[in-house]
């Protein structure tokens, strides 16, 4: 059995152990706002400019696809957030991101600030997290006692 590695200052561990249960659903809460605001602007601010990026980008009939990702993004990324249906809807987030890196970010190469898949690859990891490790224990999932 393998030991864990001592800490280089131990009087740090106490701190450590204090957040360490808050980390996993701040993430959880940070990852699906975010997505939940970006889904928001699309579906309640201007969904023509999202309608236009998206036929810009090959998306034929992009009013549509733009009310299904802000949809993904508003709804899924809400329910992100407060750990409701946690597995359900992070395969839909994984999916909207996948096809944003295939079908439009990865001409871009890496780097986020040129557009690249640095961004949403990472968001896709995280919420991967959370499709295999479920809400966790501060969600509405664990309060209700059921998740898939």
């Amino acid at each position: 059995m393998q030991q864990k590695p001592r800490l280089l200052i131990p009087a740090l561990g106490a701190i450590y152990r204090t957040f360490a249960p808050i980390t996993e659903p701040l993430i959880r809460v940070v990852a699906g706002g975010s997505l939940a605001m970006h889904g928001y602007t699309i579906l309640f601010g201007d969904i023509g400019a999202a309608a236009k990026f998206l036929d810009s980008t090959g998306f034929q009939n992009g009013l549509f696809w733009a009310y299904v990702v802000g949809a993904v993004e508003f709804v899924c990324g809400l329910f992100l957030a407060l750990g409701f249906l946690t597995r359900v809807v992070a395969a839909p987030i994984i999916g909207f991101l996948v096809i944003a890196i295939v079908t439009y970010h990865w001409q871009f190469g890496f780097a986020w600030e040129n557009r690249g898949i640095e961004y949403p690859l990472f968001w896709s990891i995280v919420v991967l997290h959370f499709l295999v490790r479920g809400g966790g224990l501060w969600s509405l999932d664990a309060l209700i006692g059921r998740e898939l």
